[in-house]
């Protein structure tokens, strides 16, 4: 069969218009998620696994980027389980955030039973199922139900619950002008991503066909640091291409030194203040590796470079945090495309189940 007929593929491709439905969906019920949220929150502690887990840390910088004096934290379900009297004092409230694809898997769901009955607790959670243990569970539920995927490796759902919730707090802040002006651009960014979703996909295939490598490393700031370690889960899952995933300025402490002449280092869309980051690119393009920069067309201290391209460079949002979703497909298509250069199969990874039940 040709490649389209992946899941995994129609699930990437089909990103876009899952996206316009949960925009459409919370313009919908912004006035009743305003209420969810009426409550003052010492803190709002955001949990998942895997994937889940990813999208929490990027879900957790975007809540104290929008509020600033608000305190949010990702957390594994696994570590709540663990340790809930470590991250939850009874003197303070907190709101609890949970996401799950499946809304079973067994971690996500045992921190809403096991803390449900606390009286300084919230919940709120995202899944992609409807009549899920997640739904049933917590009343507080926000359903992405086009996002409801065959393949095991997560690629829509990942991508529409972090807008999901990312609107969500959009709709929280209430009516002003930073709001509104963001709102628009996550618009904005659907409809660029649905026009340019054909071309991620051709230069991806191309870009796979004609450069190997057997290492690969994503390198994210702020908020694409969980896109970042989402990437390189995507990488690992599907392909089984030792993957690797830090903070742009991190990797210069340590990490560099795996870098050669059979590594892909994929650069994150860049957030607008960062600090000396031509001088660090250069650094790394010169250990060997071969350099792909999403939503540049260019970089002086790479200029000429043979092994370093660039991909959506004509992207221009305002704020860094909607242009960081335009890295999502791109990282998705690496994975996939690299899957099937090594005649593995995208929708079965090894060992990997859809849902994870202990």
């Amino acid at each position: 069969m040709t490649y389209r007929n992946y899941n995994t593929y129609k699930e990437i491709m089909r990103q876009p218009q899952t996206w316009k439905n949960v925009i459409g969906k919370i313009v919908k019920n912004s006035d009743r998620l305003r209420q969810i949220f009426i409550k003052d929150y010492d803190k709002i502690i955001i949990f998942g696994c895997g994937s889940s887990y990813n999208l929490s840390q990027s879900a957790a910088f975007f809540t104290r980027y929008l509020f600033g004096d608000m305190e949010s934290q990702a957390i594994p379900s696994s570590e709540i389980l663990l340790n809930p009297d470590l991250y939850i004092k009874n003197n303070k409230r907190y709101m609890l955030v949970g996401f799950s694809r499946s809304g079973e898997t067994t971690e996500s769901v045992d921190v809403l039973k096991n803390l449900k009955d606390r009286k300084n607790l919230s919940f709120f959670t995202f899944t992609c199922r409807e009549n899920s243990s997640f739904s049933k569970l917590c009343s507080n539920c926000f359903v992405c139900e086009g996002a409801v995927e065959k393949s095991i490796v997560m690629t829509e759902s990942f991508s529409s619950m972090l807008l999901a919730f990312c609107l969500t707090m959009i709709a929280l802040k209430g009516d002003d002008k930073l709001v509104n002006e963001m709102f628009e651009e996550f618009n904005s960014m659907t409809e660029y991503i649905e026009k340019n979703i054909s071309f991620i996909e051709s230069y991806i295939k191309s870009f796979i066909d004609n450069n190997s490598f057997d290492s690969y490393f994503t390198l994210g700031s702020g908020f694409n640091y969980g896109l970042a370690v989402e990437a390189d889960l995507k990488m690992k899952e599907m392909s089984q291409v030792p993957s690797y995933s830090y903070h742009l300025y991190e990797f210069s402490h340590g990490p560099k030194s795996l870098l050669n002449e059979e590594s892909l280092c994929v650069i994150l869309a860049l957030s607008s203040n960062l600090i000396k980051y031509e001088k660090i690119l250069k650094e790394f393009y010169d250990l060997g590796p071969k350099m792909l920069v999403i939503g540049s067309n260019r970089i002086n201290s790479l200029v000429g470079r043979e092994r370093a391209e660039y991909i959506l460079g004509d992207s221009d949002f305002k704020f860094d945090i909607v242009k960081s979703f335009i890295n999502i497909p791109v990282f998705q298509m690496l994975a996939f495309f690299k899957t099937l250069q090594k005649k593995l199969n995208p929708d079965l990874p090894k060992n990997l189940v859809y849902t994870v039940k202990i």
